[in-house]
């Protein structure tokens, strides 16, 4: 088990209690995973697709309580990768217009007749706690971390422009930098720094994964202080006997002077 996945199971834990945070999280969980499907005659479905079953959980628990709607799940098995196994969560085109209109993303007018606005959620960041919730639910849908044993390195994957700009506003809100890459046709911004790392994880909610990069930085620094400690009295060692070393090489040059006399 990866780091990473331990401390997305940890964020999968937490309990929003705020409505504003739930929807805030979920607007994070579609803008990544969420796809928004026609099916024809004005009907619309959506799907959140996912490797991780514990964020897949964590979506259904979302809709269910926040919302009040229940997905249908399948998974879905791809040959490629060694079969990659990823669950499928499903909202119908009668759950999926009050889903969208608790995004933002749909309205529906005195008659009943459902207009689709935009298609991307209407994400709310004015609060800190929204900003927190948001940041979670990037990390949940597309974040992936180094194990800190190995070095810090955090990344949050996103497939627009919009919820890039979403995220960069959410590090700024909490005080952390925007750094942004790509690599192999696929965008991300990233956080490099251990520091920067820890304000990152405390803010999502993961203390448990904070707690152990500190205890792996504090055993780092350890081993650090140990090799430069021993590293110094190997070198006083060292010249403690080159200088002896020099004083045998004087006395045996100097000695058969001293004996002739």
């Amino acid at each position: 088990m990866s780091f990473a996945s331990d401390c997305k199971k940890e964020l999968c834990l937490l309990n929003p209690e705020k409505p504003c945070c739930r929807m805030s999280e979920l607007s994070a969980l579609y803008m990544t995973l969420g796809s928004l499907n026609l099916l024809g005659r004005g009907k619309l479905s959506v799907q959140f697709t996912g490797e991780s079953m514990a964020v897949a959980r964590r979506v259904y628990t979302l809709l269910q309580k926040g919302l009040e709607l229940s997905p249908q799940i399948h998974y879905v098995s791809t040959a490629h990768f060694g079969g990659t196994r990823k669950c499928v969560l499903t909202l119908g085109p009668t759950q999926t217009p009050a889903f969208l209109s608790a995004l933002g993303m749909m309205t529906v007018g005195e008659n009943g007749e459902a207009t689709l606005r935009s298609t991307s959620p209407k994400v709310n960041l004015n609060r800190s706690c929204c900003v927190r919730a948001f940041l979670r639910g990037a990390m949940l849908g597309g974040g992936t971390m180094t194990n800190p044993e190995q070095g810090y390195h955090l990344e949050l994957g996103y497939r627009d422009e919009n919820f890039r700009d979403c995220v960069a506003k959410c590090l700024q809100k909490v005080g952390l930098p925007i750094h942004q890459s790509s690599r192999k046709g696929k965008d991300f911004l990233y956080l490099k720094q251990s520091d920067q790392i820890v304000t990152f994880l405390t803010a999502v909610g993961a203390h448990q994964a904070v707690m152990e990069m500190e205890n792996l930085r504090v055993q780092r620094q350890v081993l650090s202080s140990v090799n430069r400690a021993m590293n110094c009295d190997m070198a006083n060692v060292n010249k403690t006997v080159d200088a002896a070393l020099e004083q045998r090489r004087a006395i045996q040059i100097l000695a058969p002077h001293i004996s002739a006399n």
